[in-house]
């Protein structure tokens, strides 16, 4: 053998004879967690906004506003904050958070100094946060924003004659390009309502602990102080409030003017009065005045607390929020820094097809029940809605000729249930009967409040219109094309940004064809939302292709807020057509024998509905319904119903108490299931919850035969008292509500809570209570059947038992939701999870989401991402090992799901935030596994520097010296791979800093390896041994010699590495060296005194190892520092025959030169020539 060594990995072992070569490992890559920059990540020049956080609940808010998270940049030297980079609509903004317990205008100017050093194109610097209120100098209440016109420093002035202090603040007004931009931001809202409320809902509503708190806003009078030693204020004298008149809303208010800034907490009522009438302030702060000199800047702060005694932290979150939310949306009205450039796409060799990339973004666009609410709404009664096509403001908009003067814009608008939708159908269709394929297409986007969220969101409508436009007309997806708006590498569907300038584009290449948008039910999307929408529309029509005929129809509830700069508004119940579709519809479904007593009432009926069709349809079932059962009052029982849809709703329901348990159950499953129930699960849904009360037979319900369906759909009207129905669609019917007003009555009307009192105002969580027992019920009912059938007849078991793939699916989901406020150990205590994972794998199709038997309850929950519950269960479950499971670890199983709820939960932290920092950014991993292969939770968390993680395991009783299945410590991992404040964490609670892996190898000589020169110090300082050798006699010397890495030779050189020291076959450092080429090395150790000619047991020097590898010029300082040129090893074989059996004709030459004999033989006889 010529002594070469075999490469290896890093966890298995060789059997080779001859030392090997170290494979080198590369940290592996996170997916990023939430949003992934569409192209490469921008670069220092890119970022123009700073945004700066005292806390790390203001840094948290900031990160949740972001439409995109960058990734890390290097700093500049000596810049000691850590940065959160991202993007807000196209500006790219640097966010940093001052040094923990550091506060006050000081630090915040040392913070940003560093920022715009590392970031030179910074113009605009943003301080957002958190602040204490002046109630004496406006109407604040907390949660409001205060936006500072100016900045005044409080803690400047002099001691006048009475003694008592003069503030003499200077000061600091808004720079030009601040404080234009704020009064464009405040003239907007002059004309509509701030975004701030919107914003919050979208942004920090799956933010817990961000949203509005429950405790009352109290404001104590400035002379009565604190009374408590606690923050809670429940024994302070309520008779000492001020009475403040009640707010319309509870959306916060924005208030501009003068913020007080110091470098003390303002904690008393009196100075703050005091300090406030001196300098005209609204609030009081820490950081704005250091950082107004140095950057134009804002100050938006959000009121926490009254800056008095009576402070504390319940608001503190939600103040920072809305500061935040005002921070979003000051930035729309910012244009986008000319220094800014879209990161450059770097083509890939191996990028599909042009034809394959636009295949597969445009099947990115389509989502489940894209066209399911269009495809629910019943086509109209018979003659109805006929009269719409000849009206004259729908043939104007139809006419090219009055195009000037509506912009091909129509709004119809109605009351709840007038009938909006089911017009929208018929002329939908009307219109697209009518489509000529080349020359025009018609599409539509029906927003559905009961769907899924793309289904009620602007991103699913902008996602359904470019898919109907693309499809009809493929040439105009040459608009994938754009590599700056969707490159090759783009995975997935694109942002609702890019979708925006896709659907831009496209209307833009159309050319000389027509195309016509119909979007119903504005109001069951985001206001705000809508707003954007419509502004985008207005703006798409203004810019569109002289010759392209564009036409938008929308409708929706009457909508106060929201106006069109010019087109066609129609409000259908004000329309004679309608009211004759009306007088159409009583006149043949009134079903009375009597025709005097029909026209009699028909024009009641008609004034009564004030064009509201839903309320004709229920009010003539209801006269029907009297009729039938001898029509004695009938005309007494059409004066009592109520002429408002809602009140019509709660009369309905409470006409009569049977079936008042249907009707809660029925209510409760179509309000709050996981998912809209089918009718057959629908009915077995009502049967478990009956059953449960004794209300319903005992044995399962059978429903067969030629009137299976009618009998289901007899019980749905009947337990909801006609208010619910079997929605007629393509895709798999479903048991919903007849209207989404019949929502809107039950909770936001409060209906839910007036027709329950006992379920209490938080209805939501008992109702999932509830729920989860029918669950829970019809499962227990089920088991012993289950366990006798076979899984290939998962099809029978289904038709048996239509429940039990829902109730299986989604009883712990019930649980955990019921778990904020309703303890669930007895539940979980009787829950039999074997049981559970034998009936939920016969309805999991891929195998490798199946669970094991060996499955615990916590990796389940930590899989379906169960945060509520996982907090019930024992912590020492975290790191237990389950081999068979697919993420075979707890917290691995939420952490390749995304759950950072679930992460937080294992972990026992309140939230995902630690120190300041979300221990979750950045932890959505690839489901394939690679990234846990063979760890241990503490070793995966040490190999990827996550030191939040690591001192949480260690807290909840990880040993630190445990070893992962490739036979490697934490230490070694988060060595190898540089982390040095994992490490050093390790090192202080107990690590073996000379502990070595099967490999022999210990975490020094792993960081020698990868060259990560601050831990290799910090492993000496802690003590490493600078001799230890593995299992082939590898000293760290030997491996900074093989690596090349001359700072790090010199280092262990200094800290007495032995020279010479040789492994199991002889090698030297040297030797290392030399085999690599590593000139600069190799003059370093031999200037330490190494031995030029060392050989190992086969002999080899070092010179014989540069001459078989060629590398001549160290070849040839070996030879100037006296190496032996005919040196042979055991075979015979001198330097010149190594070089000149490679072909290193070179190197040959060299050696001839230094006297090499060309003669001389190994033990074959062979010579060298």
């Amino acid at each position: 053998m010529d002594g070469k060594r075999r490469q290896h990995d890093d966890h298995a072992e060789t059997s080779s004879s001859y030392p090997t070569k170290r494979q080198r490992i590369l940290p592996n890559d996170l997916d990023n967690t939430i949003h992934e920059p569409q192209n490469a990540s921008p670069s220092h020049d890119d970022y123009t906004i700073a945004w700066i956080c005292a806390l790390h609940i203001e840094m948290a808010a900031a990160r949740a506003i972001l439409d995109e998270i960058h990734e890390d940049l290097p700093r500049y030297a000596n810049d000691s904050n850590t940065y959160m980079l991202g993007s807000i609509r196209k500006h790219n903004i640097v966010i940093a958070c001052l040094p923990i317990a550091q506060y006050g205008t000081n630090n915040a100017a040392n913070v940003l100094t560093h920022l715009i050093r590392t970031f030179p194109s910074i113009h605009l610097g943003l301080m957002v946060g958190i602040g204490g209120g002046v109630p004496i100098m406006a109407d604040i209440r907390l949660g409001d924003i205060v936006v500072g016109t100016r900045v005044m420093q409080c803690d400047l002035g002099k001691i006048v004659e009475d003694g008592q202090i003069r503030r003499t603040a200077i000061p600091r007004i808004l720079q030009n390009q601040v404080g234009t931009l704020v009064s464009t931001l405040r003239s907007t809202h002059e004309r509509e309502p701030s975004r701030v409320p919107s914003i919050l809902r979208e942004k920090f509503g799956g933010l817990p602990g961000y949203g509005r708190p429950s405790v009352p806003d109290h404001l104590f009078r400035a002379l009565y102080d604190h009374v408590s030693s606690t923050p809670s204020c429940d024994g302070c004298d309520e008779s000492e409030l001020v009475p403040r008149r009640p707010r319309g809303s509870d959306d916060p208010q924005i208030h501009y003017g003068a913020i007080a800034s110091g470098n003390q907490v303002m904690r008393s009522g009196t100075a703050r009065d005091d300090i406030a009438r001196q300098l005209d302030v609204l609030c009081f702060e820490m950081e704005a005045t250091g950082l107004m000199d140095i950057l134009p800047c804002l100050p938006i702060r959000g009121i926490c607390d009254y800056s008095d005694s009576h402070k504390n932290k319940e608001w503190q979150r939600y103040a920072a929020a809305t500061a935040a939310a005002y921070a979003r949306e000051l930035l729309s009205a910012l244009p986008v820094a000319k220094t800014q450039s879209k990161a450059t796409h770097m083509p890939n060799s191996h990028r599909d097809s042009s034809n394959d990339h636009r295949r597969r973004l445009l099947d990115s666009l389509r989502f489940d029940q894209i066209d399911a609410r269009k495809s629910t709404i019943n086509l109209p009664y018979s003659k109805t809605c006929r009269w719409f096509l000849n009206h004259p403001d729908y043939r104007a908009w139809l006419d090219p000729g009055s195009l000037e003067q509506h912009r091909g814009f129509l709004w119809i608008s109605g009351k709840p249930g007038a009938g909006k939708s089911t017009i929208m159908k018929f002329i939908y269709l009307s219109m697209k009967k009518k489509d000529r394929p080349q020359h025009a297409i018609t599409a539509s986007f029906f927003f559905n409040a009961r769907g899924d969220y793309l289904e009620k969101s602007i991103l699913g409508m902008y996602r359904s219109l470019l898919h109907q436009l693309l499809e009809r007309y493929p040439d105009l997806q040459a608009v994938f094309d754009d590599p700056d708006l969707t490159p090759h590498s783009q995975d997935g569907c694109p942002s609702l940004s890019i979708l925006k300038d896709l659907f831009r584009n496209a209307v833009s290449a159309l050319g000389q064809r027509s195309f016509t948008c119909f979007i119903d039910a504005l109001d069951e999307c985001d206001e705000q939302q809508v707003v954007d929408m419509v502004q985008y529309f207005e703006e798409l029509v203004e810019h569109s292709t002289k010759g392209t005929l564009l036409r938008i129809c929308f409708s929706s509830r009457h909508y106060p807020h929201i106006e069109l700069q010019q087109g066609i508004r129609l409000t259908l119940e004000d329309q004679r057509g309608h009211a004759e579709d009306l007088e159409s519809y009583i006149g043949s479904r009134l079903r009375i024998n009597d025709p005097a007593l029909v026209e009699e009432l028909r024009p009641q009926l008609v004034k009564k509905a004030a064009g509201v069709f839903l309320w004709v349809v229920l009010v003539v079932e209801i006269l029907n319904k009297e009729y039938r059962q001898g029509g004695l009052a009938l005309r007494k029982r059409l004066a009592e119903i109520p002429s408002r849809l809602s009140e019509l709703f709660k009369d309905i329901l409470r006409r009569d108490n049977e079936n008042m348990e249907h009707l809660l159950l029925c209510i409760l499953w179509i309000l709050y299931s996981k998912r809209p129930l089918q009718p057959e699960e629908f009915y077995h849904a009502i049967w478990s919850g009956l059953s449960l009360k004794g209300l319903a037979d005992s044995g399962i319900p059978t429903v067969t035969g030629p009137d299976a369906s009618g009998c289901i759909e007899r019980c749905v009207i009947s337990s909801s008292k006609g208010l619910a129905e079997i929605t007629k669609s393509k895709q798999q019917p479903t048991v919903q509500f007849i209207h989404e007003s019949v929502r809107d009555f039950l909770i936001k009307d409060k209906g839910l809570h007036e027709l329950w009192p006992d379920l209490g105002f938080d209805w939501e969580i008992p109702s999932h209570e509830r729920l989860k027992q029918c669950c829970s019920a019809y499962i227990d009912y089920h088991l012993a059947r289950i366990s006798m059938v076979n899984s290939d007849e998962q099809g029978e078991i289904s038709k048996q038992f239509p429940l039990l793939e829902y109730a299986s699916c989604h009883v712990l989901y019930h649980a955990d939701t019921a778990a904020s406020a309703i303890p669930q150990d007895e539940f979980l205590t009787k829950f039999s999870t074997s049981d559970w994972i034998t009936i939920i794998n016969r309805f999991e199709r891929y195998k490798a989401r199946q669970y094991t038997p060996d499955a615990s309850l916590l990796y389940i929950l930590a899989d379906k991402g169960f945060a509520e519950l996982i907090r019930t269960q024992p912590t020492e479950q975290l790191c237990t090992y389950i081999p068979k499971e697919r993420y075979r670890y707890p917290l691995f199983a939420a952490l390749a799901n995304g759950h950072k709820h679930a992460v937080a939960a294992l972990l026992d932290l309140p939230s995902s935030f630690y120190n300041g920092v979300d221990i979750a950014d950045g932890l959505t991993c690839r489901k394939d596994f690679t990234e846990y292969k063979d760890r241990t939770p503490l070793s995966w968390a040490a190999q990827n520097g996550r030191t939040g993680i690591v001192e949480l395991l260690l807290q909840n009783g990880i040993t630190v010296t445990e070893a992962d299945r490739g036979g490697r410590h934490p230490l070694s991992r988060a060595s190898e791979n540089g982390h040095e404040a994992t490490a050093r964490l390790l090192l202080e609670k107990g690590a073996d800093v000379n502990a070595s892996g099967r490999d022999g190898q210990t975490p020094l000589s792993w960081t020698l390896w990868i060259g990560h020169e601050a831990t290799v110090r910090l492993l000496l300082e802690k003590g490493a041994d600078i001799n230890i050798s593995g299992h082939y006699g590898h000293t760290p010397l030997s491996w900074a010699s093989e690596k090349g890495d001359e700072a790090t030779v010199r280092l262990l050189l200094e800290k007495g590495a032995d020279i010479n020291v040789s492994g199991r076959y002889g090698h030297t450092p040297l030797s290392w060296a030399s085999e690599n080429g590593h000139e600069a090395t190799v003059r370093l150790l031999l200037e330490k005194g190494a031995d030029v000619n060392a050989s190992g047991r086969d002999s080899h020097t070092p010179l014989s190892w540069a001459s078989e590898n060629g590398h001549e010029a160290t070849a040839r300082l070996l030879l100037e520092k006296g190496a032996d040129v005919n040196a042979s090893g055991w075979d015979g074989r001198t330097p010149l025959s190594r070089a000149l059996e490679k072909g290193y004709e070179a190197t040959a030459r060299l050696l001839i030169e230094k006297g090499a004999d060309i003669n001389a033989s190994g033990p074959d006889g062979r010579t060298p020539l």
